[in-house]
């Protein structure tokens, strides 16, 4: 049963082939393809207060030039969405990879309706070859120590839950190689 019974259920669409490659610009940019066909999207009136969901990916990492990558979590139409949370900004190394990044994240329910909110935390992990060896690889957030974020439309069925990255360099080159999205209950 679809989103029953406290029990975790895979979501469709499945995503069964490398999404395109995506370059992070120096705001939030989803890392993945967004729109009616975007994995991620959840119908109408789909949240309820507690209602939990989990995003898991993996990502194929290519870095640019120098600069900063944050990583975090949104849910909004497209790039860039009012409700979004981000990790600290970590130091990358210039012109490495391609590597393997992996991120889980979770997003809960606090509030329904057009003025709905959410609370959303997870982290992804970096290589340590693609970070400066001075920085973290485990990229956590929030970092505010609060996550409860913005407000969301729960009632309308053109939002998505995405993961995405700023990058102050914007040369990054990023490929979704897998992506899952579970229903926690």
């Amino acid at each position: 049963m679809a989103d029953g019974l406290f029990y975790r259920d895979l979501r469709q669409p499945f995503v069964v082939v490398d999404q395109g490659s995506v370059a992070p610009g120096t705001t939030a940019t989803t890392l993945w393809a967004t729109g009616a066909t975007s994995p991620t999207i959840l119908p109408a009136n789909y949240w309820w207060v507690g209602k939990t969901v989990k995003l898991t990916a993996g990502f194929k990492w290519t870095s640019g030039t120098a600069g900063n990558i944050t990583f975090g979590m949104s849910y909004g139409a497209a790039s860039n969405p009012a409700c979004i949370v981000n990790s600290a900004a970590i130091a990358a190394v210039a012109s490495v990879g391609p590597f393997f990044v992996f991120a889980q994240g979770y997003a809960t329910c606090r509030s329904v309706g057009t003025a709905g909110t959410l609370s959303m935390w997870g982290s992804a992990q970096f290589p340590i070859a693609l970070v400066l060896s001075t920085g973290q690889t485990n990229f956590t957030y929030p970092t505010a120590g609060t996550t409860v974020v913005s407000t969301i439309d729960t009632t309308v069925a053109t939002n998505a839950l995405m993961f995405h990255a700023i990058r102050s360099a914007g040369t990054d080159a990023v490929v979704c190689v897998g992506l899952t999205m579970e229903a926690m209950n």
